[in-house]
């Protein structure tokens, strides 16, 4: 619903000030990244550092779609920043990054999890900041910029729907995401016939893949309802409970084995598929008709559009690489004694760990799921390194009497 709003009110620019927004938002924590880090010499390193992240992954693609997608990086970025360097961000740096993290958890379920799983995996990791000087106050500002977007979710929600609760359709997805991998039809095979499962009498039409249950036009969803059907909410989340129940084991492995699928599927493919979802079409139809033609006619539309090599050849083996790189390079830096550097691979890793485990466990594996934030990883990784690298040269070089706790002090590691 928050990012609805944004899409309404931009509604008659053609939603260009929504892609300004995204892109501005995109840059604009790059920039304060290479700041953090020492790395942003001069303008000309943060139009290298665009230039690169543009052309290496789908970041130019999220900010140019009228998508909430574009909103996870720079909110998993500035959380990090809040959390780890907050003595060297200024009071407006700090305000602009919370509202980052708050709008774009409200704006997405998903990087909602991320957020706040997050957040919980930083408070957890505060015992370890002592070595690096490093306060609480950046911890809990950032964990609570995090959950401040659950509570602005269920504000707009009540505002504007008349409903003070979450986004609707999750257990929707987790449903379609089980009739994919089997485990609905085996428990509509064990407990059928029920009088308050509609779904019995479609048990032999249950489609083999999520994509088709959710928005196939025949789908067995729609005969007992749709997505809007309290009923039918009601009876797909019995089924899931029942599900969940009966077969535990088998639901772990399978969300243990769909997470790591979906940590390596990365990729563009599909940004520029053509859109054949009729909730698109309508949507554009009865809010923004003077879109429909545009809509309709579009090169993604007419399949002109193909990005597929470079997904394969560049996006997808270097989001894979900086992934693998992660862990390794956090571990190297925490042994060598740079220990705020550490942080930021970490924190990566289990960015992108959690979004895997929550896309994949809730959907279905998508390359766009974990594109979204795949590009962060070799950022990460050279910000990290670079830094690094330079502390330990000043180091080698200081004068006597001036050791690392004392240059660190000098260079933001210790309060005034």
């Amino acid at each position: 619903m928050a990012y609805g709003l944004l899409l309404w009110m931009t509604r008659t620019s053609f939603w260009i000030p929504t892609v300004v927004l995204q892109s501005v938002v995109t840059v604009w924590t790059i920039d304060r990244a290479l700041k953090i880090f020492e790395l942003r010499r001069s303008p000309w390193a943060v139009a290298l550092a665009v230039a690169v992240i543009s052309f290496t992954s789908g970041a130019a693609f999220f900010v140019s779609r009228v998508m909430p997608d574009a909103w996870a990086a720079p909110a998993v970025l500035s959380l990090y920043l809040l959390a780890w360097h907050w003595d060297g961000l200024t009071r407006i740096e700090r305000i602009l990054m919370a509202a980052i993290v708050t709008f774009a958890g409200a704006s997405h379920m998903a990087t909602l999890a991320v957020l706040t799983g997050l957040s919980l995996v930083q408070a957890a990791a505060w015992p370890f900041a002592g070595r690096m000087r490093i306060g609480l106050t950046g911890i809990l500002f950032a964990a609570g910029a995090a959950w401040l977007g659950l509570i602005a979710l269920l504000v707009v929600d009540d505002a504007v729907a008349g409903r003070f609760a979450v986004t609707p359709g999750g257990e929707v997805f987790l449903f379609g995401r089980l009739v994919e991998s089997g485990l609905i039809g085996r428990s509509l095979a064990e407990r059928c016939p029920r009088p308050d499962w509609q779904l019995c009498n479609f048990k032999s039409e249950l489609p083999s893949t999520a994509d088709y249950l959710l928005w196939g036009a025949d789908s067995p969803l729609y005969k007992i309802g749709g997505w809007d059907d309290p009923r039918a909410r009601r009876e797909i989340s019995s089924i899931v409970a029942y599900s969940l129940r009966a077969h535990p084991l088998d639901q772990l492995s399978s969300a243990i084995v769909l997470t790591a699928r979906q940590i390596v599927t990365v990729g563009l493919d599909e940004l520029t598929i053509r859109n054949s979802s009729p909730s698109a079409a309508q949507a554009v139809d009865a809010y923004a008709p003077w879109l429909a033609h545009s809509f309709n006619t579009n090169r993604q539309q007419r399949g002109d559009f193909d990005v597929t090599r470079m997904s394969a050849w560049i996006v997808t083996p270097i989001s894979i690489a900086g992934l693998c790189a992660l862990p390794f390079i956090a571990v190297i830096l925490w042994r060598r004694g740079s220990y705020r550097e550490a942080t930021l691979p970490a924190i990566l890793l289990f960015a992108l760990l959690i979004n895997a485990a929550v896309c994949g466990t809730f959907s279905s594996p998508l390359a766009r799921y974990q594109a979204r934030l795949a590009w962060l990883a070799p950022f990460g990784c050279i910000l990290a390194l670079a830094s690094a690298r330079r502390h330990s040269r000043r180091e080698a070089g200081a004068p006597p009497g001036r050791g690392p706790i004392a240059i660190s002090a000098v260079h933001g590691g210790l309060d005034p």
